[in-house]
């Protein structure tokens, strides 16, 4: 693992992240901003639970959000992105859209400080269908929403056109 300090939290934990194999190091290396916005964020938070998946209006426009509504008109592709084994919805005839939140999905290391799992211009949404954290909302929200395609590296030869999630 590639640590690096994020931020120290209002409550003095720590924060760091993996920049070669977590999903923050993807969302990292689309958006180099992302790194900042997640420091601000941090800066005001008190962590304790083990795990935390939040987002927060940052009270300003900071960025394009690639998660955007989708209906029949969209055409739609699955792919994995790197660094992840279970498929992404994707909208290939929509662009990002601007967005006041950042998200952040922190897990509490053996040392009580944190690390960085994943983080994104843009809300919280659910899970995808598949992956160990899906929740009862994750199918009917992916089935009318999708990522922009072209915003994030994807792996090669992983593209689909069906709903992968049986």
């Amino acid at each position: 693992m590639d640590k690096q300090t994020v931020a120290t939290t209002k409550n003095g934990k720590l924060v760091y992240v993996d920049l070669k194999g977590s999903h923050a190091a993807t969302h990292i290396a689309d958006t180099p901003e992302l790194l900042s916005l997640v420091r601000e964020l941090l800066a005001d938070l008190s962590l304790e639970d083990d795990n935390i998946y939040l987002d927060k209006d940052m009270g300003r426009e900071v960025g394009l959000s690639d998660l955007v509504t989708t209906d029949e008109d969209d055409h739609i592709i699955y792919a994995k992105r790197l660094n992840r084994s279970n498929y992404t919805r994707f909208v290939q005839n929509r662009l990002a859209e601007p967005t006041r939140y950042v998200t952040v999905v922190l897990r509490k290391d053996t040392d009580g400080n944190y690390e960085l799992w994943s983080a994104w211009i843009g809300a919280a949404a659910p899970q995808f269908p598949g992956d160990e954290h899906e929740t009862p909302e994750s199918r009917p929200f992916w089935q009318t929403h999708a990522l922009v395609w072209g915003n994030q590296e994807v792996q090669p030869g992983t593209q689909v056109e069906y709903w992968p999630w049986g």
